[in-house]
């Protein structure tokens, strides 16, 4: 629907912790519903044939530099995490089993990204001592959590995500949908924002 915004996302790319920003200003102006659809960027990408663009000394070399503008822009802080690549799978399922409660969702989104990408010593999202001491620290219960990223339901969720995503002609993260059309990355919402508007 044309006054719906999917974002198709992973944890583990930081330009998704970026566009978790911009989103929010798209979604303030238009007054659009945002769709949360977390996907398994590792499954999209050998799905693909994509590459990292940290595989590629060219882009490696950019990303730093664009990153940093990014995150200016949008006010937001970004330390590269030491454990890249991350294995951000439970925080994604996690996240679809708080479909329910969008505001708690959308926290819980926050958080995941803070933990992840934004505080000066960022975690490892695979170690549970960390990730529980991370989730704490934002008011969640670590035991709530691991119950929703273990849960069947979740699981089977983020494989549809992942899925679908192909089908759709998703490349990598992040990626939006207003109806049928994409757009790669969070520099491309102002063509989003057009449609919505």
């Amino acid at each position: 629907m044309a006054n719906e915004l999917e974002f198709f996302f992973d944890y583990v790319s930081p330009y998704s912790h970026v566009a978790n920003a911009a989103v929010k200003d798209v979604i303030e102006r238009t007054g659009a519903r945002l769709i949360v659809r977390p996907m398994f960027l590792g499954g999209v990408m050998q799905a693909t044939g994509n590459r990292p663009p940290g595989t590629v000394a060219a882009k490696a070399a950019y990303m730093g530099q664009d990153l940093a503008r990014c995150t200016r822009r949008y006010g937001i802080r970004l330390t590269m995490n030491p454990h890249f690549p991350m294995n951000t799978r439970g925080l994604t399922r996690a996240t679809i089993g708080l479909a329910d409660d969008p505001d708690r969702q959308r926290a819980f989104m926050d958080a995941c990204f803070d933990l992840c990408w934004a505080r000066q010593s960022p975690i490892n999202p695979a170690d549970p001592e960390e990730l529980s001491r991370g989730l704490s620290d934002h008011g969640f219960d670590p035991s709530e959590i691991q119950a929703l990223a273990e849960a069947p339901a979740n699981r089977d969720a983020l494989r549809t995500n992942t899925e679908e995503a192909v089908e759709r002609g998703v490349f990598g993260s992040p990626s939006f949908f207003v109806g049928d059309a994409l757009f790669f990355g969070h520099d491309r919402l102002d063509f989003a924002e057009a449609l919505l508007a």
